[in-house]
């Protein structure tokens, strides 16, 4: 459905593009190349994020856009589960271009690739389809996304397209010392208390790996939801876990649930029993309750998976 997607953007001038909310590198990476891309070619944009972006994540160029827009089109870019947008509704036409496993359809077009890596290899497909020329600015958003959703190139989504596309994104402007430094080695303070208090509740279940930080929690160190960006990374790196399991309150009976998973597509089959979805080993939910009175319920069904491995 790429090709319709293309027809889509050549046939109309104005367009809001919506990801995800708790939106990552490849939400705001595949989001912002693609609005740079529809500069490039004389088109009106707005970009949507449903919650904030992290400032981590704030370095990259950003596209201009049209104060009070009335979009003919809404492109909806890593998501494709309507209930991913926060109680954001889109505006224009929906146009879908995401790499997570779904069977959605909806709207004018739906283009979905879970063979991809990244929402963000995605767009720099759909971009150099559409005779844009790749700025210095488009090559760093397309390459944070595609680091972003690779782990930093360790994920098995890394195959030998993605070193190609790091390699083109390289050439055309990206500096990928400074997107890595700038992702990876300018952490918080509060990060780190964060992850101090989320290793101190680690709960071990044979493969499976958990932990949860509560909202009050954020107050009493003074850090919000999002300083706890990419905690579920840390956790995946421990020696000995098939399944890693954090839990997020982003309010007093909210709870987002990352998991990421080893050899296995335990992560997406424990994120669906509540809901969720996303890829084999990398998914994600959000459910209502308090994290410490669900992290069991949660650990409980991962054991069906990890203990599969």
């Amino acid at each position: 459905m790429k090709n319709r997607i293309i027809e889509i953007i050549k046939s109309n001038d104005r367009f809001e593009i919506i990801t995800h909310e708790g939106p990552d590198e490849d939400a705001v990476g595949s989001s912002r190349a693609l609005a740079l891309a529809l500069n490039q070619m004389n088109k009106s944009v707005r970009l949507v994020y449903p919650s904030p972006v992290p400032d981590s994540l704030l370095f990259t160029p950003e596209p201009k856009q049209t104060k009070g827009l009335i979009p003919q089109v809404s492109l909806l870019v890593d998501v494709s589960d309507m209930k991913l947008l926060g109680g954001v509704t889109p505006q224009g036409e929906v146009a879908v271009i995401d790499h997570h496993r779904t069977t959605c359809d909806r709207g004018a077009a739906s283009w979905i690739d879970s063979g991809k890596s990244s929402a963000s290899e995605m767009v720099y497909e759909l971009i150099r389809s559409l005779d844009v020329n790749i700025t210095p600015a488009i090559a760093t958003n397309v390459y944070m996304g595609v680091f972003g959703d690779t782990g930093g190139f360790i994920h098995s989504n890394t195959t030998h397209k993605v070193f190609k596309i790091a390699y083109e994104l390289t050439k055309a402007g990206a500096d990928p010392n400074w997107i890595a430094y700038r992702l990876r080695k300018t952490r918080s303070l509060k990060y780190y208390q964060i992850l101090c208090i989320i290793m101190d509740r680690v709960i071990q279940a044979g493969k499976v790996f958990g932990s949860y930080i509560q909202y009050r929690d954020f107050g009493e160190i003074r850090a919000t939801p999002d300083d706890a960006s990419g905690i579920i990374e840390e956790l995946a790196s421990l020696a000995g876990a098939e399944l890693v399991i954090f839990l997020r309150e982003l309010n007093p009976d909210t709870v987002h649930g990352s998991l990421r998973s080893k050899g296995t597509e335990a992560a997406l089959k424990t994120a669906r029993a509540f809901g969720g979805g996303g890829h084999g080993m990398a998914a994600g939910f959000t459910i209502k309750g308090r994290a410490d009175e669900v992290i069991d319920q949660v650990i409980e069904e991962g054991l069906k998976w990890a203990n599969k491995a």
